[in-house]
């Protein structure tokens, strides 16, 4: 869901992604919601309410997604950071563990590669530049395309 380089078209593209996820979403809760009190059977009830909670729990989830990559999209700020190692995103494999600063607060994130080669981006030390939004600013990608001289 979150990449590190970070061009305007791959985060339109996520936010479209997320946008259909949100409608997908939405049906699924408003139809367990509405077999939740139209069904008489209390086990198919109980499924409904189980299935409404999740849908809801991962509707809240892809919805603050939504908005952090909104505001990088439309008010992205660039900072200069700084690689400090290897990490692993869950369920998106080996990152690159990195750290900027932003009115005087650090932040260290982990993020992905991809599509860069993991063997042009120097780590640690390697200096590149960081995307963020003042409203989101410990959520920050590092664009391994935009190297810092």
């Amino acid at each position: 869901m979150l990449l590190s380089v970070v061009t305007d078209d791959e985060l339109l593209t996520s936010q479209i992604v997320k946008i259909i996820f949100i409608f997908i979403l939405s049906g699924g809760i408003i139809f367990n919601l509405i077999r939740f009190f139209k069904t008489e059977n209390k086990k198919i009830k109980i499924i409904n309410a189980i299935a409404f909670l999740v849908l809801s729990i991962v509707l809240c989830f892809v919805f603050n997604a939504y908005r952090i990559e909104g505001n990088l999209l439309n008010h992205p700020k660039f900072v200069p950071g700084i690689t400090i190692g290897f990490c692993t995103k869950p369920a998106l494999g080996e990152g690159i563990e990195f750290e900027y600063e932003v009115n005087e607060k650090k932040y260290s994130i982990c993020n992905t590669f991809h599509p860069v080669s993991k063997d042009s981006i120097i780590v640690p030390g390697g200096k590149y530049m960081v995307r963020y939004s003042e409203k989101f600013p410990d959520a920050g990608r590092m664009n391994f395309k935009m190297k810092v001289e």
